[in-house]
């Protein structure tokens, strides 16, 4: 082989020692590019089971096969660790489409009063489409999707996505109230009405929809797939075949040729730059953990993203949104403030709470829809708790408010002594918090109040 120097990264059948400050450098910046596009990749894998497509799901999943909408047919809970952070708002409606086989297009019903929202996120975690009330009214148009060069457009009640990745979620999100029987058997009709078709003579290759491929990377570890050089690879590999041209940065380019991805994938690559590859990653990922604390402006402990999916060139905030709040949807459909800290600027951790947040009068969050606060595990799942309850917000039953029409909620692992009307169970370790504003009203000039921990008397 003739020797390329520029090309000495990963493969260990170069004959040039790699430079190990240049190898762990360019695993960093891989990490954070490729960070949302493996994570989607993963998610797909894990709601499309392409080892067992038609293999029961629970009724808190909205998978199904590629191609075809799943319904998710009871709130999320915590047994439910497909992605991180899911809503317990909302009744997810789910397919991921493979563009390949055609253009789809996807319908809604009226939904009436009741919240209903079509998102189309594409593989690189961006959100181009959103679709609900907000912007529409009743008359809520036809989304079609097909690949080609990214754009969107609209003509006679059809908004039209093309996007260059071979792959594309739609996620349709339906308001419910869990409590009430009638009200759930309603918006399970709603999710019923929502049409989804193919038009297989809009296809760009003959691709099959379930490939052996992702029967073969179904199985790897999403964290491996984050820290192993081998496993990290082996999955990019994967995710390079899917972009369409031009969609790996120029500066990345020479890092993720199919010879360099082959080294570390078949164990070829020297131990020397496996294990300067393996620091890179570390550094990347914990730069990406780093900035989900600065997603845009922070307020009080809080970081809010006020540009939610529309990353620019940021590809660190593009990974920090992946990591914490992978697909949110644009902003003016919904805002996600994030909390990790208190008021001292300490780690939320419920070994060392009670904690309150109290929200004054006047100052609740303003949204035009409604309104929550969810409490997570600093890794993005729901806690268990024995109140079953995982969020609070604008709709939950029985919250004592003040006189004032102000707010206290407390955020522990133990039930407090004022009881559970106001408590928002906390896990017995690190935690973080996240509010989400529905058709948020100002909220730019809004401010969160602080998680403070209490002093014992």
């Amino acid at each position: 082989m003739r020797h390329r120097p520029e090309r000495r990264l990963l493969s260990g059948r170069w004959s040039r020692r790699p430079d190990v400050a240049d190898v762990a450098a360019q695993a960093a910046a891989l990490q954070v590019w490729a960070y949302p596009l493996i994570f989607a990749q993963r998610m797909r894998l894990n709601l499309t089971q392409p080892s067992d497509p038609h293999g029961p799901r629970p009724e808190t999943s909205a998978g199904a096969p590629v191609g075809t909408l799943g319904h998710q047919r009871s709130l999320a809970d915590p047994s439910l660790k497909v992605g991180v952070a899911p809503n317990v708002d909302t009744l997810y409606s789910l397919a991921w489409l493979d563009l390949d086989a055609g253009a789809y297009e996807v319908t809604l019903p009226d939904p009436g009063e009741r919240y209903l929202s079509l998102q189309a996120g594409c593989a690189d975690t961006s959100s181009p489409v959103v679709v609900s009330r907000r912007a529409y009214g009743a008359e809520l148009p036809a989304v079609r999707i097909r690949r080609g060069p990214r754009a969107v457009s609209e003509e006679g009640g059809v908004l039209r996505l093309s996007t260059p990745e071979r792959w594309v979620m739609v996620v349709g999100r339906t308001g419910v109230d869990p409590l009430d029987a009638d009200d759930l058997a309603d918006a399970h009709a709603l999710q019923d009405k929502i049409g989804l078709t193919l038009d297989p003579d809009a296809g760009v290759g003959a691709a099959p929809t379930s490939r052996a491929v992702d029967r073969r990377i179904d199985e790897l570890s999403r964290q491996d797939e984050i820290l192993e050089p081998s496993t990290f690879a082996t999955a990019l590999s994967v995710v390079l075949d899917d972009l369409g041209p031009g969609q790996v940065p120029e500066s990345l380019m020479s890092y993720v040729s199919g010879e360099q991805l082959a080294g570390l994938a078949d164990g070829s690559a020297s131990e020397e730059a496996v294990l300067s590859f393996a620091a890179g990653l570390r550094t990347g990922h914990q730069d990406i953990r780093r900035r989900v604390e600065h997603l845009g402006r922070t307020v009080n402990g809080w970081s809010i993203n006020d540009r939610g999916p529309d990353f620019g060139d940021d590809l660190l905030l593009r990974a920090a949104v992946a990591h914490a709040q992978i697909y949110v949807n644009p902003v003016a459909e919904a805002v996600y403030p994030v909390c990790q800290t208190d008021a001292d600027g300490e780690g939320l951790d419920g070994r060392n709470g009670p904690y309150v947040i109290e929200f004054a009068p006047g100052e609740l969050p303003p949204v035009q829809a409604f309104w929550s606060l969810t409490m997570y595990h600093r890794e993005g799942l729901l806690v268990d708790n024995p109140l079953g309850r995982y969020a609070v917000g604008d709709r939950t039953p029985d919250l004592r408010y003040g006189a004032d029409g102000g707010l206290r909620m407390s955020l522990s692992v133990s039930e407090p002594d004022s009881g559970p009307a106001n408590w928002l169970p906390a896990p017995d370790g690190p935690f973080r918090l996240m509010l989400r504003l529905y058709w948020p009203d100002g909220a730019e000039a809004w401010e969160p109040p602080c998680v403070v921990r209490e002093v014992a008397r």
